[in-house]
């Protein structure tokens, strides 16, 4: 025997042990440094199914362990990677807390492009991921077909829903059944409808109207206090777009209140009130129907039936204004609650209330405050109003952040757990989603919601004042934009959903109806029109007419066939 080789073949025995591990140490760093029985030897070991262990092991053998050594260290690895798994697995699910938490804090609501810092929180470095870490694969609640999703798509549909033209508030609220259906309805759309190219040509069609409307007062009627909706006229689109949801929903009446900004805009587009009245307050042509004139015309009411586009008729009341900002609002809430009892509609369902708030008067007036206490009440509660913020960022003369010490002007809505939507009013089909949402929340859970539209006030506070001299830089930039429906426009023509001519045509038709109202207004036989001919813009709209008693002596109402809520 020679190095334990014996007539050419190995012979091992527990006195050259060490000698023969030696041996296939050297083996397996280079095969050709050991003798070739010796290589023919340790190949068939592992050609045999035998194995080789790094340090001796005492672990007993069993039929259960089997022969221990490289799948126990297999095992090991194993283990370690689940637990690396593991841990990512939990870096996502932070990552995810953080975008619903505070993606809204990163969201493009507001048109006019003024930055905020974006909270470190949202980006995957905060958290050790690395550029390797995107292709990986996890866990996603809101996963198709239940398989695991790359985290970079996770991080992608996370941006969709909350960093886009939408912004939520909702992780304040305790209940997790609510938490979980916001979740589900926005992350698995990416917080996006889907829409056909007639609502697209519907909602031009409405922006439309609502820019042409305000264009005409002011050529028409120069220097004259209006109130403009200009900025934010998506409010037009997003009105019309609510009440055709309540119809779908079985909703027979929509209450709504608001103060002056846009009440023309909303009477003459969402209530069908003749343009043609609304000239003649103008210019006080009645004055025996109306005590004086002034802002009189901005506190009127009125009331119609609306029949949406699926033929359900839905009635509509508009709140006489008792003069001063948000004092509409517990008017609006008992004249609601009122109709629901008279009609025993206990459940809440057949009548919506809808409040349209300026931002400074919604987190400065006290009696917001007031009405958000008493709407979860049970003597006081109605379903549900719906709260719509026309965010002109802008009050009077003073801006955001010199006017409230909030991050938004409507976290006092926060007392109630209740979702709060922040929206880029020139992102029109974000409007649709956010209104689409809210509705069908509303409906689900019978509570109120918020829908703060951040747009901008061309003009200054009533037509009359120049905003530039108070905030120059602001309206340096306001000036450059362009009208709502132009931006929208540019969109449609870019995806080729319309054309200019179609665009024109919709434009043009709308400006001529203007026109003949306003001829019509200046005749010297001018009657109030008849209830088929009381509408603007929109052939689906029925007027009808309502009366009040003849006034008693002091009354500011002077004509019993006006138009009025009931």
């Amino acid at each position: 025997m020679k190095n334990g080789v014996a007539n050419g073949e190995v012979a091992i025995n527990p006195a050259n042990l060490a000698f023969t591990e030696e041996l296939f140490q050297g083996y397996l760093e280079n095969p050709a440094s050991v003798a070739e029985e010796w290589r023919s030897y340790f190949a068939s070991l592992e050609t045999n199914g035998y194995h080789t262990f790094e340090a001796p092991t005492w672990q007993a053998r069993s039929i259960f362990h089997g022969n221990p050594g490289i799948s126990e260290k297999k095992a090991d690895s194993d283990q370690r990677r689940r637990a690396h798994i593991a841990e990512l697995q939990d870096r996502v699910d932070q990552l995810l807390r953080a975008y619903r938490s505070r993606g809204h804090e990163a969201a493009s609501i507001d048109p006019l492009g003024q930055s905020r810092p974006r909270p470190p929180e949202l980006n995957p470095e905060s958290y050790g991921f690395t550029e390797a870490d995107l292709s990986e694969g996890f866990s996603y609640e809101f996963a198709e077909n239940g398989q695991p999703v790359s985290l970079a798509r996770i991080i992608d549909k996370l941006q969709n829903t909350y960093c886009r033209s939408i912004g939520v508030e909702y992780m304040h609220i305790n209940n997790k059944s609510v938490r979980r259906w916001m979740q589900e309805r926005m992350e698995t759309t990416e917080n996006r409808l889907s829409l056909s190219r007639d609502q697209q040509v519907r909602i031009l069609t409405r922006l439309t109207d609502a820019v042409v409307f305000e264009e005409f007062i002011h050529k028409k009627f120069i220097g004259a206090k209006s109130f403009s909706l200009e900025g934010s006229e998506s409010l037009i689109p997003l009105l019309d777009m609510a009440i055709e949801k309540a119809g779908s929903q079985g909703i027979k009446e929509v209450v709504l209140g608001m103060a002056h900004r846009g009440r023309l805009n909303v009477l003459a587009n969402i209530m069908g009130k003749s343009p043609s009245q609304i000239f003649r307050e103008f210019t006080d042509a009645d004055p025996e129907r109306y005590e004086g004139g002034g802002d009189v015309k901005y506190h009127l009411g009125y009331s119609n039936d609306w029949i949406t586009a699926a033929g359900d008729k839905v009635h509509l009341s508009l709140c006489f204004n008792p003069s001063h900002l948000e004092f509409v609002n517990p008017v609006l809430m008992g004249r609601v609650r009122a109709k629901q009892d008279r009609l025993k509609d206990f459940n809440r369902q057949d009548i919506l209330g809808v409040l349209i708030h300026g931002d400074a008067a919604f987190i400065g007036e006290g009696v917001v405050q007031e009405g958000l206490n008493l709407s979860r009440l049970e003597g006081y509660r109605t379903g549900g109003t719906l709260h719509i913020i026309v965010n002109n960022q802008i009050g009077f003369t003073t801006m955001s952040d010199e006017g409230r010490s909030t991050q938004y002007a409507t976290d006092v809505a926060k007392m109630l757990q209740i979702p709060i939507f922040h929206v880029n009013g020139e992102d029109p089909e974000a409007v649709a989603q956010v209104i689409n949402l809210a509705m069908d929340f509303r409906r689900e859970f019978q509570m109120d919601l918020v829908i703060d539209m951040y747009g901008y006030r061309r003009l200054g506070h009533n037509e009359s004042d120049e905003p530039a001299f108070t905030q120059p830089v602001l309206y340096k930039t306001i000036k450059s934009r362009k009208t709502v429906r132009e931006g929208y426009l540019d969109h449609l023509l870019k995806h080729n959903d319309v054309s200019r001519d179609e665009a024109d045509r919709i434009q043009a038709s709308r400006s001529q109806l203007l026109d003949e109202e306003l001829s019509r207004a200046r005749s010297q036989d001018y009657s109030l029109p008849k209830p088929s001919e009381a509408r603007f813009g929109r052939p689906i709209l029925v007027a009808r007419s309502r009366t009040r008693p003849n006034r008693k002596p002091g009354s500011i109402l002077t004509n019993s066939n006006r138009s009025q809520p009931d």
